[in-house]
């Protein structure tokens, strides 16, 4: 690809994700507003939707440095909403101190700097991203609707059914990505154990960190193991 055509393409990308992502929060804000869904499944779907923005980054970013310009914009934007209470839709129920929404594009840029110019795949970083995204955001839904049993670990403070919820998104999530994108991806042997020992590794880190932190440590943490085990 020419220079001038990977500049138009990172270009479209930005787009994209500065259209995508702000539609998504204004949904998840509607439907909060109009009492369609509580604070937590509002933010959580909006946890779902921006982990899409790794889709974006690897079709359409060709350079570390315009991938980047989108995860570094959100933990400024994303910062602000925080501090000023800005959008209800991204905050925890009661104002409780959770920096996750803040923590999540952080993880972004650690995961475009390994992916980009680093020894990780960008397919690899998917995998951490879509399981932070559709198994914790889940789980959480989930959990709050439906979980009552504590798992007694860490403090008990997330439910058996959310932690469940956790493992199986995570295998599923894996399992796709690996079919797509790994070399060895005909091989359903090698699919089935990369996704859920992977799995079972993103539900422990999930399990066990508190305030938010789950929002480094479950993408960062989960992308680093598929890299040195299965990749």
């Amino acid at each position: 690809m020419r220079k001038g055509d990977r500049n138009v393409s990172d270009l479209i990308g930005l787009l994209i994700a500065y259209v995508a992502i702000p539609m998504i929060i204004a949904g998840a804000q509607l439907l909060l507003s109009a009492h369609l869904v509580d604070a937590t499944v509002a933010r959580k779907l909006i946890h779902v939707g921006v982990s899409h923005w790794w889709l974006i980054a690897m079709r359409f970013h060709t350079s570390m440095g315009f991938a980047l310009v989108g995860p570094v914009s959100f933990v400024l934007i994303n910062t602000l909403v925080y501090r000023y209470h800005l959008l209800s839709a991204m905050e925890e129920p009661n104002h409780q101190k959770n920096l996750g929404t803040i923590y999540f594009p952080i993880s972004l840029i650690v995961l475009v700097l390994m992916s980009f110019s680093g020894p990780m795949p960008k397919y690899v970083g998917g995998i951490g991203v879509l399981v932070m995204g559709y198994g914790d955001g889940l789980a959480s839904i989930i959990g709050t609707q439906f979980g009552r049993r504590r798992v007694p670990l860490f403090g008990g403070s997330k439910s058996v059914v959310g932690t469940l919820t956790m493992g199986v998104v995570s295998t599923c999530v894996v399992a796709i990505w690996v079919a797509l994108f790994h070399a060895r991806g005909g091989d359903p042997g090698f699919v089935i154990l990369s996704a859920v020992v992977t799995a079972l590794i993103a539900t422990v880190l999930e399990l066990a960190t508190p305030f938010g932190l789950d929002n480094l440590t479950v993408p960062i943490g989960t992308a680093l193991f598929f890299l040195a085990v299965f990749a």
